[in-house]
């Protein structure tokens, strides 16, 4: 994400249950994510942290090596060094601290993101929002469950800044892979143009509870795992879809978040 082609994505009543439906798209759904690897570990990194810099050489390695920066002295990406004080990182790092996947979240108004720099044509979700930027994998360490972890570590951070929604420059196969693969509930609202080597387009993924039904009832295994990084009460407080599982693992069907959640507390 910006750009994102180095990582190869209520009251307290009981809500009713519903079984689960057919997915309408062809491709088949992820499923679980792996486990990370042993020896590995996912960690919050702010500019404070002796791992920032890691984190920002990281990414900078992988996009020059692939065109999507130019080389600087500072060994970071410079498109981003205006948002350091506005974002943070979450990485999967080995025993020796060597990073092997990054995400990096970055808040405030759509507009002083680097999104804005894409024309918008879809305006429904307000401020604040979360960009995820920098979703980068290291080759070696692809289909091992990382790009799972760190994508679900971004989308956490954004809930719980209170921000409205994620939103993210992607390349269009992994829009595709988002939606088709996880069925996670994004959609584009910009117009795509050239920019940092790639043909990214601007998308958006609501943080409204009501909004991951379809992705509970279709991608169930998925779901659950998501939902095993929230406390109880955020699943409440948030108005989460609940995955219901059987002893086998089989989705035996999902409870339904209310239309209109209410106002998340900032």
């Amino acid at each position: 994400m910006n750009p994102p082609s180095a990582a190869q994505p209520g009251s307290g009543a009981t809500p009713p249950t519903v079984a689960p439906t057919t997915a309408s798209a062809t491709r088949p759904v992820s499923g679980r994510p792996a486990d990370l690897q042993p020896g590995h570990r996912l960690v919050t990194v702010t500019g404070d942290d002796a791992l920032w810099t890691s984190c920002e050489e990281f990414v900078y390695e992988m996009y020059v090596s692939i065109g999507y920066t130019e080389p600087s002295p500072r060994h970071r990406v410079e498109e981003l060094a205006h948002w350091a004080e506005v974002s943070r990182f979450h990485a999967v790092v080995d025993e020796t601290d060597r990073v092997v996947g990054t995400v990096r979240t970055i808040y405030g108004p759509y507009a002083e993101l680097p999104v804005n720099q894409f024309e918008r044509t879809d305006h429904t979700d307000p401020d604040p929002v979360c960009e995820l930027s920098s979703l980068v994998v290291d080759p070696h360490q692809r289909s091992t469950g990382v790009i799972e972890h760190l994508y679900r570590a971004g989308w956490l951070d954004a809930w719980r800044s209170g921000s409205e929604a994620v939103v993210a420059l992607i390349d269009d196969w992994l829009y595709q892979a988002f939606k088709e693969t996880y069925r996670l509930p994004f959609r584009q609202i910009g117009v795509g143009q050239h920019y940092m080597g790639t043909d990214p387009v601007p998308v958006c993924l609501p943080l409204q509870g009501h909004r991951y039904l379809d992705l509970a009832r279709e991608n169930p295994q998925f779901w659950a795992w998501t939902l095993e990084a929230l406390t109880a009460g955020e699943v409440r407080d948030w108005d989460l879809p609940i995955v219901l599982l059987d002893d086998t693992g089989t989705a035996t069907g999902t409870t339904v978040p209310h239309a209109t959640p209410a106002p998340r507390a900032r």
